[in-house]
């Protein structure tokens, strides 16, 4: 076991390199592989990969200090033009002010400290200011700047204030936003336009190596984008190419971005080439351009090479090979120079430097985003934006509450990885949150970060985002929730009903939802599967279909008492009877089949595709190993890159 003072990963690495560790002997021998495959990056691998090769390109970013904050945000890393009611507040500050700075304003109870819902401005040095972003209705607002939750003072930079009835001013705000034009793109998402990858119910992530056909579309998209890519690139060849255009230089850049972008050194042939392409044209700014677009649209930049070479013993992945999988896995991008020039060294042949190298990735800022996009694809709760609500029943469902639901549940898995105890129980049972005011108000809690839950939420089971993703729009459903916990928490497998299991329930205005539920799960056709899922999702009835908390449905008190049905297996008669939700968390986290399930989801992520025959021995030392570390969620990931089923590769 390690130390769990996480205060950084960094510390967290520094702990591990100090002691000795002893190897655990595997449960099992692992002696098939993946098959090999070429996997064609998807939208989110495009648009990172473009945005650390070409960051003078006008549109990628990582946070939006990168775009123009005053009236754009990064958005999956595209600067994207904010919409009329998304305002920012600005403060020019040549340094920090203090410890704290937040915004308090009639829009947010005049909140005195961020902990009741203040909404706090973020310093961007480069820009030489403070600024703050809020969704807000038309109408006029006043507000006040608070620096360390004490002192109170009007915004310098707006002349339109009134007295606040204390000897000061407030500002004031006029939002008038009903009837304005959408906001003017002027922002570049490269992938836009890319055909969108089928998903499905049991590989829920966006990475399916075996969605990436290329189509006519793909190709016209691809071209589309390497050409505004390369406008925007050489509108100054001295950025791009890093010196003065001359020969020498051009051929210095063909040979360092080919590295990057091809994931590997250039050929002989291809240095030549793309060299000839670059100086072959009277205008060096169109020649780059068009030796740019050839890169961008080549096969070898477009697909990363998980082929490897014969060994005697199958395939084993090259070592440029093995540094664009462990980029990609662990931070979503083309590997960086140093990574590259491991594998030029020969230093990614062993899984302890495997794993060594996963550390250092994960230690990266860009893994906490990774690992985020990883978490809502596998609960499958991203669909909370859009997912149908009764407007009638939930007029609360607005996009602005969405979207707090779906970051929450980002928020909660990074804080439990990188700054909590790093363990799958947490993530299950966690009796704080990450609530802004609109979810708060929605959770009826107070605002603000590891605020505590009530009302027997626990961990990510009692997020808006899996309520409100997994329910009917118009009623809660304990099928759809108990089907959750069934096949992503616990990788089980369900058929497709009957043909005659009929549907839901007719709603019955004398009936709770259990009641009717009941009789469903009676029926001779239904009870096989039922009896393992509808226990479950009778657990989650005190949560409506928005995921608000009720203690009463059609007059009847509420029963929300569940059972996990052979939580270990069909068949195990390891049964858990639970009351709430933490007590159904605290079940699933006791589990050796829920922790072993997460070791099988993050196998199928990065892997691109469900597993084959392979996959168990995988899966079962996986889970030992995580069993040893103490449900250490991070310590997976690592052992996994020291797996022999992560470096290398069967024919078939």
């Amino acid at each position: 076991m390690y130390p769990r003072t996480r205060a950084s990963l960094a510390l967290f690495i520094v702990a591990l390199a100090a002691c000795e560790e002893p190897q655990m002997e595997p449960v099992c021998e692992v002696t098939e592989y993946p098959v090999r495959q070429l996997r064609l990056l998807n939208a989110r691998e495009y648009r990172a990969t473009v945005r650390d090769l070409l960051p003078q390109v006008d549109g990628a970013c990582m946070a939006d200090s990168d775009c123009n904050v005053t009236d754009q945000s990064c958005v999956a890393d595209v600067c994207v033009a904010d919409p009329c009611s998304l305002h920012t507040f600005v403060l020019p500050a040549a340094s920090p002010l203090g410890t704290t700075l937040h915004v308090a304003g009639d829009f947010n109870g005049w909140a005195g400290t961020l902990a009741d819902g203040g909404l706090a401005m973020t310093y961007a040095p480069e820009e030489g200011l403070y600024y703050a972003k809020a969704s807000l209705v038309d109408g006029t607002h006043h507000y006040k700047y608070v620096r360390d939750e004490q002192d109170w003072f009007a915004d310098p930079s707006n002349p339109q204030t009134t007295p606040d009835g204390f000897g000061g001013d407030n500002s004031v705000l006029v939002q008038q936003c009903e009837g304005a034009a959408p906001p003017g793109d002027g922002s570049l998402d490269l992938a836009a336009d890319f055909p969108v990858r089928a998903r499905s119910q049991h590989y829920p992530f966006d990475n399916d190596a075996t969605q990436g056909l290329v189509t006519s579309v793909h190709v016209e998209q691809f071209l589309d984008a390497g050409r505004q890519i390369a406008a925007r690139s050489t509108s100054s060849l001295t950025d791009l190419l890093g010196c003065a255009p001359s020969a020498d230089c051009i051929q210095g850049w063909v040979a360092e971005f080919g590295r990057r972008a091809y994931r590997r050194p250039l050929s002989a042939e291809e240095q030549s080439r793309m060299v000839g392409l670059a100086t072959g044209f009277s205008d060096v700014q169109v020649g780059v351009s068009v030796a740019l677009q050839v890169f961008l649209s080549s096969p070898s930049f477009l697909y990363r090479s998980e082929m490897g070479e014969a060994d005697g013993e199958g395939f084993r992945l090259t070592q440029y090979e093995l540094a664009s999988l462990l980029s990609y896995t662990y931070l979503g991008t083309t590997p960086d120079d140093l990574l590259l020039d491991k594998a030029a060294a020969g230093e990614l042949a062993t899984p302890e430097q495997l794993m060594a190298e996963a550390q250092r990735l994960l230690a990266d800022p860009r893994a906490r985003e990774l690992l985020q996009t990883f978490a809502v694809q596998w609960l499958g709760v991203d669909s909370v934006l859009t997912t149908d609500k009764s407007t009638a029943l939930h007029p609360e469902m607005t996009p602005a509450l969405r979207a707090q639901m779906l970051e929450e549940t980002a928020r909660l898995f990074a804080h439990v990885a990188f700054d909590g105890t790093g363990t799958y129980g947490e993530l299950l049972t966690a009796s704080y949150t990450f609530a802004p005011p609109e979810l708060a108000a929605h959770y009826g809690i107070e605002a603000g970060d590891a605020v505590l839950l009530a009302d027997g939420r626990a961990g990510v089971l009692g997020h808006g985002s899996v309520l409100a993703t997994y329910a009917h729009s118009d009623q809660s459903s304990p099928v759809r929730r108990g089907l959750f916990v069934r096949e992503r928490l616990l990788c089980e497998e369900f058929g497709a009903p009957p043909p005659d299991a009929g549907g839901v329930p007719d709603v019955d205005p004398d009936a709770t939802t259990r009641e009717r539920f009941d009789q469903h799960g009676s029926d001779p056709a239904c009870s096989g599967c039922h009896q393992y899922i509808d226990p479950v999702g009778f657990g989650f009835e005190a949560f409506d279909a928005a995921g608000a908390h009720r203690t009463t449905e059609n007059g009847v008190g509420i029963d929300d008492s569940g059972t996990l049905p052979d939580v270990e297996g069909r068949g195990t008669g390891t049964s858990h009877d639970f009351n709430t939700l933490a007590g159904l968390g605290a079940a699933l986290a006791a589990s050796d089949a829920a922790p072993a399930c997460f070791s099988r989801q993050w196998m199928r992520y990065t892997n691109g595709r469900l597993e084959g025959s392979e996959g168990q021995c995988v899966v079962d030392n996986l889970a030992a190993g995580m069993a040893e570390d103490g449900g250490d969620l991070l310590r997976v990931l690592i052992r996994f890159a020291g797996s022999p089923a992560f470096s290398r590769r069967s024919a078939e």
